[in-house]
């Protein structure tokens, strides 16, 4: 009878040390898996950083003006550093420093209550800043980029950003926060700057659409009937009334990422009417 408590006992911490040992290495694989998620993410959170501290514009007092809150200065700069930072309009940008990093970077967007804020490239091709960052290294996250059709001042009537859908929410990942119209409601705006104007634009449209729809026909003309046509078709499809429709004089950014759906071929598609522009 002793002996078969042993033996019960013996078999019961062999089962712990098994189900312990188990456990470890899945955690130690997960670990694993997890880890190179991790260094991607964090560099491309250092080269984020050091994209907007490039960027940085200076004033003639040597102060930053892209929104960034500083001490000191006279109640004249103090109020424009304020206006600045409540109107993301006022941003400055210096494209010229961008340039020095990579000579394809042609613009800057900034989606207010995202992650997106993050300098606009455009690739020969629609292929290379799926796997580069803005810094042109290999990187899983890639870059936000517009079609090498796209005219390198981004003035076309219709113009293309895509980024990838990253599950941390970096890149367009957080363009899915639009599905909810409350969403929408509080964050409204999409700001694009380039190297020649600023400009605000105002979500008018919202859906899932295929990757190779009507809403990634570019080369539309301003004040044309194909142009209106194309407009109210895309402001059709949101999946709620955004309570705005633009006309063929205003230009219109699509913003446009991947689904958690699993295929391929879904797309998820922002359209933004510009509503302010300013020359630079």
């Amino acid at each position: 009878m002793k002996n078969g408590h042993k033996k019960a006992g013996n078999t019961r911490g062999f089962r712990s040390i098994l189900t312990g040992f188990l456990l470890l290495t899945g955690m130690i694989l997960a670990a694993a898996g997890y880890l190179p998620v991790y260094l991607q993410n964090r560099r491309a959170d250092t080269e984020k950083e050091r994209f907007l501290d490039i960027s940085l514009e200076q004033d003639e007092t040597g102060e930053p003006e892209n929104g960034r809150e500083t001490e000191g200065g006279s109640d004249q700069e103090k109020e424009k550093r304020k206006n600045t930072q409540q109107d993301p309009l006022q941003r400055r940008f210096d494209f010229a420093g961008l340039k020095e990093i990579n000579r394809e970077i042609v613009g800057w967007i900034y989606v207010p209550g995202t992650q997106i804020d993050y300098p606009v490239c455009r690739g020969a091709d629609d292929s290379y800043y799926l796997t580069h960052s803005a810094e042109k290294e290999e990187s899983v996250l890639g870059a936000v980029f517009v079609p090498p059709e796209t005219g390198e001042t981004l003035g076309e009537a219709h113009v293309l950003f895509y980024g990838h859908n990253m599950r941390s929410g970096r890149m367009f990942g957080e363009l899915s926060s639009y599905c909810e119209k409350t969403f929408r409601e509080k964050y409204p705006e999409v700001y694009v700057y380039t190297p020649g104007f600023s400009c605000r634009s105002v979500v008018y449209s919202v859906y899932r659409t295929d990757h190779d729809g009507p809403a990634y026909t570019i080369g539309y003309s301003f004040e044309t009937e194909a142009y209106r046509r194309w407009q109210e078709e895309t402001a059709e499809q949101s999946l709620y009334d955004c309570g705005y429709m633009p006309d063929s004089g205003q230009q219109v950014f699509t913003l446009s990422t991947c689904t958690d759906s699993g295929a391929a071929t879904d797309r998820l598609v922002v359209h933004c009417a510009v509503t302010e522009r300013r020359d630079t």
